[in-house]
Parts: structure tokens; sequence; C-alpha cells
């Protein structure tokens, strides 16, 4: 078998089959749909939770998320905090409690065992005379 046929080969099994790597979302990493495209310089899917985010007021926020650490994943994401908690939940304690023109909205968007959740933060109303 000379070498551009392995090449060949290779190429085709790869195009059918992702490296096992399927559809997901570009902006939380969720494997399951279904999905938007984004088109720009990269075509992007995008999950609707994503979407619904992105297309709200731009004074709208998430919260961070960094599911590679040990302990302590999620993070306030109002410039110059840099809190970061252990579950979501916490953020909206926090934030009530450092941030008083924020509020933070714990959402479970899908449940095990697909699990999905986010922290939405909003400026706060403010307080009725």
């Amino acid at each position: 078998m000379g070498t551009r046929h392995l090449l060949s080969l290779l190429e085709h099994q790869f195009e059918h089959r992702g490296c096992g790597v399927g559809p997901h979302c570009s902006f939380c990493g969720t494997f399951t749909g279904p999905f938007s495209e984004i088109e720009g310089l990269f075509t992007l899917l995008i999950c609707i939770p994503c979407l619904e985010v992105r297309q709200a007021k731009p004074d709208t926020l998430l919260g961070l998320h960094d599911p590679g650490q040990p302990w302590e994943k999620w993070g306030c994401p109002i410039n110059g905090c840099g809190q970061w908690f252990l579950g979501p939940w916490d953020l909206e304690g926090h934030t009530e409690a450092e941030h008083p023109g924020w509020t933070a909205t714990y959402e479970l968007l899908r449940p095990y065992p697909n699990q999905r959740q986010r922290v939405v933060y909003r400026p706060s109303a403010p307080p009725a005379s």
C-alpha cells in the first residue's frame, strides 16, 4: 500500500467520523442540540440557551465557568472582582453582598445526565422611593 493511498484512506476516515468529536456549542461546549449556525470568518455552532444570552440586552453578563478547575469552578464576571466559588448558586449571595448594583440569577437549564447550568447577571432595578 503506497503512502498516497494510506493518506487518502485516513482523510476519508477523518471526514466521516470527525475524529470522535461530534457537533457541539462553540460557546459552552454542550454536545446536545439543537444548534444554530453563526456565519462569519468561521461557521460556529451555538446552542439555544447561549444564543438567548447573546441576544439579550448588552448589559447582561454570564457567570464565568471553568470546568477544568479542581474546586472553584464558578467566577464573578464583574470587572475587578476576581472571586471564584464551588457552585454557581454561591454567586447569587456574593453578588447581593458585594455588588449592590447587580443581580445574579442561577438557572438550571437541563438536569442530569447532561446537566447544563448558568448564572445570568443583570443590573438591579433602582430602589423605589
